[in-house]
């Protein structure tokens, strides 16, 4: 009995150490948030098409998708812990204006300021924004390289 107690004795210090490094280095990924993480999505055909609107890669389809667009305009203009912060608030709506065209809105406010994203997308997939900080976000998607 004395034995193990003396390994477990000699060796805790390391074991205590590697514990620590797991709490600061592994746990705090695992608690932080996105953008992905506090939109609301909707249910059924709204949500292939926000999907196709939060996807969108550009033309091309290779660079930045509009998540990531929308997030560094965010990350910007806010403090970094804005998407756990509890003025946060996020809404979305999907309408569609015609048969296969859409209009998505995604509103983000915290601390009292608003940023408000509109889209519209045709059959084809092509999406539009409909005013300048939308507009903004589709061009970081269209030419970024």
């Amino acid at each position: 009995m004395g034995r193990g107690r003396d390994f477990l004795m000699k060796r805790a210090p390391f074991y205590l150490a590697g514990a620590a490094l797991f709490v600061v280095f592994v746990v705090p990924p695992l608690f932080d948030k996105g953008l992905e993480d506090v939109i609301p999505y909707p249910e059924g055909p709204e949500l292939e098409v926000l999907n196709r609107v939060l996807e969108y890669r550009g033309p091309n389809d290779t660079g930045i998708d509009m998540v990531d667009a929308i997030s560094a305009k965010i990350e910007s203009d806010y403090p970094p812990d804005v998407y756990g912060h509890r003025s946060t608030t996020v809404e979305v709506a999907v309408l569609a204006t015609s048969i296969d065209a859409y209009r998505v809105t995604l509103e983000f406010e915290s601390n009292g300021e608003r940023l408000f994203y509109d889209w519209d997308m045709d059959s084809s997939g092509n999406i539009r924004g409909n005013n300048d900080v939308t507009k903004d976000a589709v061009d970081m998607v269209n030419f970024y390289d």
